[in-house]
C-alpha cells in the first residue's frame, strides 16, 4: 500500500474511533500497526479497491491473562497492547477493530477480513475470542460472525 493510501486510512480511522483523546486506546499510528504487526504480519488484513484500502481489521493474539484482565476492566485497551506485543503470545485474539468505508458496507468485507485473520492467526486452534463492541454496527457484525463461528465472543462490556 503507498504512503498517501495508508496515511488517509489512518486518517479516517483516527476521525472515527477518536484515539488521540482517549489515554485508554490503542493509539491509531503508523508505529502502534508496526507493533502489532511484530507479533504476526497478518494482525492487520486489508481490502483494496483500485489500490485504495476500502476496509480493514485488527486481530491482536494475547495470552489468556491478558484477555482475563481486559474483559475485567482491569486493564484499558492500551495496556493489553502494549503487553501483547511483549509477550507474542497466540492463547486468545482480540477482535480489535474492523473498519469498511461508508461507501462499501452492507458487503460482507468486515466480515469476510476478521474470518481470514481468525483463520490465520489461530493457527488451527480453538481459541477463544474477545471484543470491546463500539458501535450498533460492530454488535451486529460480533453476532454475525458468533452465529457462523458457532461460538461466544466474549464483550468487555457484557
Amino acid at each position: 500500500m503507498d504512503k498517501e493510501a495508508f496515511d488517509k486510512m489512518l486518517k479516517i480511522s483516527e476521525e472515527y474511533f477518536g484515539t488521540a483523546n482517549d489515554p485508554d486506546q490503542i493509539p491509531i499510528s503508523k508505529e502502534a500497526g508496526d507493533k502489532i504487526r511484530s507479533i504476526h504480519p497478518e494482525t492487520i488484513l486489508y481490502k483494496f479497491n483500485k489500490g485504495n484500502p476500502i476496509a480493514w481489521e485488527v486481530i491482536i493474539p494475547t495470552s489468556l491473562s491478558v484477555m482475563n484482565n481486559f474483559l475485567h476492566k482491569k486493564i484499558s485497551e492500551r495496556v493489553l497492547f502494549e503487553i501483547a506485543v511483549k509477550e507474542k503470545k497466540h492463547e486468545a485474539l482480540y477482535l480489535c477493530s474492523a473498519f469498511v468505508l461508508p461507501e462499501y458496507r452492507g458487503r460482507g468485507y468486515a466480515k469476510e477480513l476478521i474470518m481470514k485473520g481468525i483463520a490465520t492467526l489461530s493457527q488451527n486452534k480453538e481459541l477463544p475470542l474477545y471484543c470491546w463492541i463500539y458501535s450498533n454496527e460492530g454488535k451486529n457484525l460480533v453476532d454475525s460472525l458468533s452465529k457462523t463461528l458457532g461460538k461466544t465472543i466474549q464483550n468487555r462490556d457484557e
